[in-house]
């Protein structure tokens, strides 16, 4: 069987992620019967929030730097069984902390989830030696601005 490329696995890891994240954003709309923006104006949202609209956007680019990455980590050699594990862990609580915080409400939880998040990204980016490692670092920074979000919301809320 032939091996794909690195761009066509990027294409469909990237597909993945995006409907997964879409899945779960969709999720706050099946089980509470209104959309993430409107439970997000329902929130007291602390200095420096974004508008709602920013984080479709931000998160669809983040996604496909995601994708790329997943793609490439086939290359990798050294730390390979613990760099998967901390990437797809890290990957998977992403999409359920949606469901978390907007489907059912548990603020505290999310606030654990997205820490551990960071977490994995950070060890990502100590154990990965290759340069595609540097794909995480927006990623990584709008996490750490979502867990001031996160903490924040469940602080103020």
């Amino acid at each position: 069987m032939k091996q794909l490329s690195v761009p066509v696995k990027a294409v469909l890891f990237t597909v993945a992620i995006l409907i997964l994240g879409s899945l779960s954003s969709f999720s706050v709309e099946w089980i509470r019967g209104v959309s993430i923006a409107e439970v997000y104006v329902e929130f007291n949202l602390p200095p420096l929030a974004p508008p709602r609209w920013l984080f479709g956007p931000a998160w669809g680019i983040l996604y496909i730097l995601l994708g790329i990455y997943c793609a490439k980590l086939s290359s990798v050699i050294t730390n390979r069984q613990v760099i998967y594990y901390a990437m797809y862990g890290q990957l998977a609580l992403n999409i359920l902390w949606t469901v978390v915080f907007f489907s059912f409400a548990n603020l505290w939880l999310a606030s654990i989830m997205i820490v551990v998040m960071d977490s994995l990204v950070v060890w990502l980016l100590v154990l990965d030696q290759r340069r595609v490692k540097y794909l995480l670092i927006p990623y990584l920074a709008w996490l750490l601005f979502a867990s001031y979000l996160s903490i924040a919301v469940l602080i103020l809320n």
